[in-house]
């Protein structure tokens, strides 16, 4: 049959609205696009900073505390002492020397000052550390003090002058009993030491020369004014011939004056002392004619 134009749409109208009801009445129905549901807004967690950290507390200014050996009110230019071998002292007033303490800290400890031979050079000073008192037995109770001169000859008439200043500055920065100050030289320094000795006796408690003589233009009656209550050792090397005759007269004439003087040939000796010779001689001669124990020849205290 056909339908014309009119007929054709009202039955597409019809179909339509009978395909709508039975869609509707059996649910399937197309979905309509969903819409994505709107997440709520997170608000971030804003990150913290740490701290700052606190500014550190200033640490208090140390009181100075004296090293040992050193008294309280030393002088600030002395250099802190060491233990263990001799320690060279540069850059003070009185420097260069060398100093070794005595291992245990002792404010009343004794000093020895002892001059080296040749021209007083830095190793003249250590080789008498080495032979004459590194292996004697009671060097540890103490102080040795080894002047030598840097490019100046020490034993010149104001160079050796500054053995006097040595021991004032040595006593300031390290202590020790000033009246137990023991003098002591080496050939050219023993020669040194019997010179300072007469010139202020009151500083040193003895006098060693390994060996020593004093001034050819000196006297006994002199040597007497200087050492009467003190004591000296006039020691020399067995076979050394050029010096035991002088220092035998030294010892004679101290003797005749009332002196008290002690003669040492060191045995299988010459003139320089080597590394053989047992220093123990020395240190016992320092340890009984310490001040006050000085006997004349006859056996008596004083006698000059």
């Amino acid at each position: 049959m056909n339908m014309g134009p009119v007929q054709w749409r009202a039955n597409a109208l019809l179909g339509g609205a009978v395909m709508a009801a039975v869609l509707s009445a059996c649910g399937s129905a197309a979905p309509a696009a969903s819409t994505p549901s709107a997440q709520p807004m997170q608000t971030p967690t804003p990150t913290l900073a740490p701290p700052p950290a606190p500014a550190p507390t200033p640490e208090p200014t140390p009181t100075p505390t004296p090293a040992p050996w050193m008294p309280a009110g030393a002088p600030q230019y002395c250099v802190a002492p060491e233990k263990g071998q001799p320690q060279e002292v540069l850059g003070t007033p009185r420097g260069p020397y060398f100093v070794r303490h005595p291992a245990e800290d002792n404010p009343n400890a004794p000093t020895i000052v002892f001059l080296g031979g040749g021209s007083g050079s830095r190793r003249s000073a250590q080789r008498v550390w080495t032979n004459y008192l590194a292996g004697g037995r009671g060097v540890d109770d103490f102080r040795a003090v080894l002047p030598y001169s840097d490019g100046v000859e020490y034993y010149d008439a104001s160079e050796s002058q500054r053995t006097f200043k040595i021991v004032d500055e040595v006593l300031a920065c390290y202590g020790g009993d000033a009246g137990q100050v023991h003098l002591a030289g080496f050939s050219n320094g023993g020669h040194v030491a019997f010179d300072l000795m007469l010139q202020r006796p009151g500083l040193f408690a003895t006098l060693l020369g390994a060996p020593g003589e004093f001034p050819q233009d000196t006297t006994p009656e002199q040597w007497a004014k200087a050492l009467c209550g003190r004591a000296v050792f006039n020691g020399v090397g067995a076979v050394d011939e050029d010096w035991k005759p002088g220092v035998q007269a030294t010892h004679e004439g101290l003797v005749r004056m009332g002196v008290d003087s002690v003669y040492v040939e060191f045995g299988g000796q010459g003139h320089s002392l080597n590394e053989a010779f047992d220093e123990t001689v020395f240190f016992d001669f320092w340890r009984v004619h310490g001040p006050g124990k000085a006997t004349s020849a006859t056996g008596t205290k004083g006698g000059c």
